[in-house]
């Protein structure tokens, strides 16, 4: 008796012992799973990058699941010859995020207000042949609107279409600029 007694307390402890270890996750990857715990993000906007051989690069800060700040750069390889006018351009952002009921939230809907500081050539030296080429420099405010998908492992796709008017500095600028574009992303 004394014998089973024993055998029915060590597999008790064992089992036991098994369930409570299977319970147990490591810090590490609490940490890893919660997108919540990060802040920042680092984007490319992959439509620029497809159709217009430019590079717009975007880094933003998750302050609260509401809100985030930021800024984009951009620089355009190509000659004006395709009809995009920006050479280079930083654009300063802050945006505020609605409907977002996830836990790690700072996703879903957004509306954001931006500054953009450009240079580029002059949008009319474009497409009539006989104007003289002029760069031009000027900023622009404006808002846009988007939305992003984040999955758990903090991978993003992101939508946006905004646009602004140019303060005016230069007279060779164009009246109205543009933000927006198709961009794949990472939260860490």
């Amino acid at each position: 008796m004394r014998k089973i007694f024993t055998q029915c307390i060590t597999a008790l402890l064992f089992f036991t012992g098994f369930q409570s270890f299977a319970q147990e996750t490591t810090p590490q990857q609490d940490d890893f799973y919660n997108v919540g715990n990060r802040v920042n993000e680092l984007r490319l906007d992959v439509f620029d990058a497809a159709f217009f051989s430019a590079i717009d690069l975007t880094y933003e800060r998750v302050s609260d699941t509401s809100y985030g700040y930021g800024a984009s750069l951009f620089a355009n390889f190509r000659d004006s010859d395709d009809g995009y006018y920006e050479k280079f351009a930083i654009t300063p952002f802050f945006r505020f995020y609605f409907f977002n009921k996830q836990d790690y939230g700072a996703k879903g809907l957004f509306v954001e207000v931006f500054t953009k500081f450009a240079s580029g050539e002059d949008y009319d030296s474009i497409f009539d042949v006989d104007a003289p080429e002029r760069d031009y420099f000027d900023v622009a405010a404006g808002f846009g609107i988007g939305n992003k998908w984040v999955n758990k492992r903090g991978f993003m796709l992101e939508i946006s279409l905004g646009g602004g008017r140019n303060i005016g500095l230069d007279d060779n600028s164009p009246e109205f600029t543009f933000r927006g574009g198709v961009s794949l992303g990472y939260r860490f």
